[in-house]
């Protein structure tokens, strides 16, 4: 985490800075253009107020002739400021340069008869200053021009101001890039704080510890974060406890067929059981249930991995419920039961695996007749919804506990542990059942009352739910 927080703060440093750099540019500028177009305007509008003056004096004077003493600051020139006297003999250029002004007066001609700064005197005044400055009229004629200008000097009033404000833009600049880089400190430090944690608790759950969490108390996306993280461990527990007992089922399912073929073989070879058909025949049948039992975990295995192939068709659902309870009635009529079909006239067609749809059906009945008493009653129904098919399988048998049904469809769980392998079965069927209804696009579920009995039910979409998709689309949600 420290590589982040230091690119976290080197970037927001980086940002703030150029930022604030930018703004602090952009006001000094904008600040400096209008303090000088307000400058502009005041020296204009002096010239302005000082060019009745000269227009006396020219009218006066007959001319120009003698307007230097006229200019000297000790006249009072400016309305409000009274007589400015120069200070330890200064003249006229030192004083208006003192001051940080400039005076410029040209006559009808442009030709510059006073300047105070002395580089222009006897020269023609460019156009762009005249217009800078006021004309001096005389009735309708001008008869010269006076322009006031700013030294740029450092005792310039105006550029004292200036760097007065750019002093002030400047310290606030750098005060408002140390705070701000003190609170990105502070809130990448909080930031990365959590995302350490989770670093660790990522680390710790890679080594095998699972039982690692994160407290989850940050507000906002970082403890949604930590919530995600909790339940993912939670869910890495939960598959690691699935997988060690599946293990041990698995090892306890195999353990009792083969103790049986191993006693069977090994009576028959110290020739305490006689070699005869009857023996020849028990072990046959575990082997057969052993075959069972592996078919089934291979195809579980397959189911949960999402690569069961599933050869889909056009479906008449009516006729494979039909055909697949007359495979079990007498099974139910041998235990004294009573097998009852309810079906609509017309069921629509189902695109679907007709083998993996009997073989979920033969399942859900076979567990019907299994824990149903003699004497009890079992109704196969189908009924269309609209958009699918539901079947449902009910019985009146002993039923479900209510602690016991959230866990029907779990690998090798028995909902009465007291029955024996041979009762109730491997506990594979429901699961394998759940995940042959879910790769068609379907669902099941199951609703039960102890001592009433137990309803079984799932549902198939209709085949017009999914026309239009291609077969090599089909094969690639079935087998990827």
């Amino acid at each position: 985490m420290r590589g982040l927080w230091v690119k976290l703060s080197l970037t927001f440093a980086g940002v703030v800075i150029l930022s604030l750099l930018a703004t602090s540019l952009m006001i000094g500028l904008a600040t400096a253009g209008e303090f000088r177009i307000y400058v502009a305007q005041g020296n204009r509008r002096w010239a302005e107020a000082l060019a009745p003056a000269l227009a006396n004096y020219y009218l006066q004077n007959r001319g120009w002739d003698g307007v230097e003493s006229f200019l000297e600051p000790s006249n009072p020139m400016m309305p409000g400021r009274g007589p400015m006297h120069p200070p330890m003999g200064m003249g006229g250029a030192a004083m208006w340069r003192m001051m940080g002004h400039r005076f410029i007066m040209a006559d009808e001609a442009g030709r510059v008869r006073w300047d105070s700064e002395g580089t222009w005197m006897g020269t023609l005044l460019p156009e762009a200053v005249r217009n800078v400055g006021a004309p001096i009229r005389v009735g309708d004629r001008i008869v010269g021009w006076l322009v006031i200008e700013d030294t740029g000097s450092l005792s310039d009033p105006s550029t004292q101001f200036l760097g007065r404000v750019g002093w002030a833009i400047g310290w606030s600049t750098f005060v408002g890039i140390v705070m701000a880089l003190g609170a990105g400190t502070l809130v990448f430090s909080r930031l990365v704080r959590p995302l350490r944690a989770l670093q660790q608790a990522a680390r710790r759950i890679a080594t095998g510890d699972l039982g690692t969490r994160i407290p989850a108390q940050d507000a906002g996306e970082l403890g949604e974060v930590a919530q995600a993280f909790n339940r993912m461990a939670e869910a890495l527990a939960r598959a690691e406890q699935q997988r060690r007992q599946m293990l041990a089922d698995i090892a306890h399912e195999l353990r009792t067929p083969l103790g049986i073929l191993q006693g069977h073989l090994e009576a028959l070879i110290d020739g305490v059981l006689p070699l005869e058909l009857e023996q020849v025949a028990q072990i046959h049948d575990e082997v057969r249930h052993l075959a069972r039992l592996v078919e089934d975990l291979r195809l579980l295995t397959l189911a949960e991995a999402g690569q069961l192939r599933l050869d889909r068709e056009i479906v008449d659902l009516k006729r494979l419920i039909e055909e697949t309870v007359d495979g079990i009635a007498f099974q139910a009529a041998e235990k004294g039961l009573h097998l009852e079909v309810e079906l609509p006239a017309e069921l629509p067609p189902i695109l679907a695996d007709p083998t993996r749809v009997r073989q979920v059906l033969m399942n859900l009945l076979t567990n019907a007749v299994r824990y149903t008493p003699s004497g009890g009653q079992i109704v196969v129904r189908a009924q269309d919804l609209g958009d699918g098919v539901q079947v449902s399988v009910r019985d009146t048998g002993i039923g479900i506990a209510p602690e016991d049904l959230p866990h029907v469809f779990d690998r090798f769980y028995r909902a009465e542990r007291s029955r024996s392998r041979a009762d109730g079965g491997s506990g594979l069927g429901l699961a394998i059942a759940k995940h042959l209804i879910e790769a068609h696009g379907g669902r099941i579920g199951v609703e039960s009352t102890p001592g009433e009995g137990t309803c079984f039910f799932f549902t198939l979409p209709r085949s017009e739910t999914v026309r239009g998709v291609s077969p090599l689309r089909w094969a690639a949600r079935d087998v990827a």
